[in-house]
Order: C-alpha cells, then sequence, then structure tokens
C-alpha cells in the first residue's frame, strides 16, 4: 500500500516551486504498472528505496529510475511506470518556468526526457540526497530543500512576464488565449513563444492543451459519473470529440480506454486527488 503526501512550498518559493510530495509504503512484489499520459509537469525526485523503473511500449526492456531523477514536461505517452518493493520517494513539483529559473537551465533541452539530476545540475546534489535520506519526516525534507532553494533565488533571473504567463497558464488549467498572454506580456507571438518555449520547453499552445487535457482527466477521476461530454465542456473544449482527439494525442487511446487502465490503480486516484485537493 502506497501513502502519498502533498503540500504547497512557501510564498517566496511559489513562483518557483508548486509543490512538494512524498510517497511511502511498500509496492508489492508484483509491479505495479501506471500508463502515463503527457503532462506538463517538471519534477525532481529523490527515490531512498527501490527505484521506479520505466517500460517503453513496445519494448521489453525497463530502465531503473537515478537515485535523483530530473524529469521535463512530456508531450505524448511515450513510457509506462512500474513499481515495486519498498517505495520512499521525495519530489518537487516546480512552476512551469521554476526549474528554468532557479537553475538557468534552457528546459528545451529536458522536454520528453529523464535524466539523472547530477549530469544536469551539478555535483552537490549528493550531500542533499544523503541530508534528506537521513531525515524521514515530510516536514523536515521541505524545511532541507526549501533552505536550498531559497538561497539559491537571485542566481539566475527572477521571473518576467514570460514566467509569470506560463505560471498563470497552469494555474488557470491551461484556460488562458495564448495570444492574449502574448500581448499581456508587451511581446510579439513570435517573441513570445522563444522565450516561452525556452522557459518552458513546449510551445505555448501544446502547452496549454497538455495542462487542459490532464485537468479533465483529473476531473473525471474524482467524478467517474459525470459524462466526458459535460467534462469536455467544463474544461474548455469544443466538444466532446475535441476531448477524445487530444486525448489520442496524449495517451494513444480513447478516453474510455486509457481511464479503464487506471480503474484498479489506486495509487494514481490517491495521487491525482492530493494534487486536486492542493490546486483549489
Amino acid at each position: 500500500m502506497l501513502h502519498t503526501k502533498m503540500a504547497p512550498s512557501s510564498a517566496v518559493l511559489r513562483p518557483y516551486v508548486w509543490a512538494y510530495g512524498m510517497t511511502t509504503g511498500w509496492g508489492g512484489s508484483v509491479p505495479l504498472v501506471i500508463p502515463l499520459p503527457a503532462r506538463p509537469k517538471q519534477l525532481l525526485t529523490f527515490f531512498f528505496a527501490d527505484p521506479y523503473c520505466m517500460h517503453r511500449p513496445g519494448s521489453d526492456r525497463s530502465d531503473a529510475s537515478p537515485r535523483v531523477t530530473v524529469v521535463g514536461p512530456q508531450t505524448q505517452a511515450r513510457a509506462d511506470v512500474s513499481v515495486c518493493g519498498r517505495i520512499d520517494n521525495f519530489t518537487i513539483h516546480f512552476q512551469p518556468s521554476g526549474f528554468n529559473r532557479l537553475f538557468g537551465i534552457p528546459m528545451t533541452e529536458l522536454t520528453d526526457a529523464a535524466h539523472d539530476a547530477y549530469a544536469v545540475i551539478g555535483p552537490e546534489f549528493p550531500r542533499l540526497e544523503h541530508e534528506l535520506g537521513d531525515t524521514p519526516g515530510f516536514a523536515e525534507r521541505i524545511q532541507i530543500i526549501e533552505e536550498r532553494l531559497i538561497r539559491m533565488l537571485g542566481c539566475y533571473a527572477r521571473l518576467d512576464s514570460v514566467a509569470i504567463a506560463a505560471n498563470s497558464l497552469f494555474a488557470s488549467n491551461g484556460i488562458h488565449r495564448v495570444s492574449a498572454m502574448a500581448t499581456d506580456s508587451g511581446l510579439s507571438p513570435r517573441q513570445f513563444e522563444r522565450r516561452f518555449l525556452e522557459q518552458v520547453g513546449v510551445p505555448p499552445k501544446l502547452y496549454a492543451r497538455i495542462i487542459r487535457f490532464n485537468a479533465a482527466l483529473d476531473h473525471k477521476l474524482q467524478l467517474p459519473s459525470r459524462a466526458w461530454s459535460r467534462i469536455a465542456n467544463d474544461h474548455d473544449f469544443y466538444d466532446q470529440m475535441h476531448l477524445v482527439h487530444d486525448c489520442r494525442a496524449f495517451t494513444g487511446e480513447s478516453p474510455s480506454r486509457f481511464l479503464a487502465h487506471l480503474v484498479g490503480l489506486p495509487e494514481f486516484h490517491t495521487l491525482f486527488a492530493t494534487e486536486n485537493r492542493l490546486r483549489h
């Protein structure tokens, strides 16, 4: 049985970090396979017990996650996660522009990828990994990571109008119009898209679609009896077929078929429910 906790970041880090999460427990001896859709988040995860394994559809190969893993935004369903054994993970969920603003790394280098954090961020992480691993409490781990991240503020550029627009797009579940965001940022559409891509890793219109689809999927998981047509309307899709089209683009399957894979995965439901409570 896996247990997930989530908590928001402090006010000073809120423009950069959306939340922290911790998952602990026993994943069982038989791997629990979780299909992952395209998703907007940028994550830094510390694995203190057994790692997750990434299995790519159509391949017999599974790759164990590095002990500290950076995951960029995903534009398609590229892999399933396999979970088993003893689980103790701590994750930083960044705002859309947060990782770029804190570490100064162009997010196009992380799109549709997961990397060893040591190779991406640098050598200071072994000591931090040991500190967090020796501190099993969720609140204590948050305190350690916040102290480190707050010291990093100012090393790179602070939030600009594009970063603020990207964070606002995430907070609105992808509803904001890209043309309006460019105008509000005082940039031409081309300038806005170029800078958005560097900071977020995904073009703004595609990023908005991914956010909106994940919000719709979250809604359906929380209210299974709600019709897909109403879910589509609630999340600003043109109609149900528009939602179906995006679901196929981001999962490779129809909404009903993808949802069927998740029915027997209470851990996935728990994670989405916890994130949903935190968002609202």
